[in-house]
């Protein structure tokens, strides 16, 4: 079962309508649809809210596994978890970026830079410290 069918037959079972998830998730009706149909996939903490408010396991709710029993995870593994899906993003995002013409590179940089601004006035930043990151690509022929 994929992620999208668990979500609706979760929210189905619970008697909620998308528009009832998406209120208790803070999200649109139409995000909802998204993530039912498989176009786009919750973040990483929407999913730790799903499954905490219909009280199954990550594993569950991805459709790795078919026993609904919340698994419980120690803060050290769900700080790994949540940093494991931030290399994933990162990584989509570097392909997608590469694969840009200039104007589009251009535009990217141009909000990177308006909103690193933003967090900076706001001290919103994340200490550099808390992340280490390497990027190695390579040119595939």
């Amino acid at each position: 079962m994929t992620l999208g069918e668990r979500i609706k037959q979760l929210r189905k079972q619970n008697g909620l309508t998308q528009v009832d998830l998406a209120n208790q998730l803070d999200v649109t009706k139409g995000t909802v649809s998204t993530w039912e149909t498989n176009s786009r996939k919750p973040n990483f903490e929407t999913l730790e809210q799903i499954c905490e408010m219909f009280r199954v396991s990550m594993d569950y709710l991805m459709g790795r596994s078919d026993d609904a029993t919340p698994l419980m995870i120690s803060g050290d593994e769900l700080e790994s978890l949540a940093l494991s899906s931030v290399e994933e993003d990162l990584t989509e995002y570097a392909l997608k970026y590469a694969r840009l013409d200039q104007y589009g590179r251009d535009a990217v940089e141009s909000i990177i830079r308006a909103e690193y601004s933003r967090c900076r006035a706001e001290d919103t930043l994340t200490e550099p410290t808390s992340y280490s990151v390497s990027v190695h690509i390579n040119l595939q022929k």
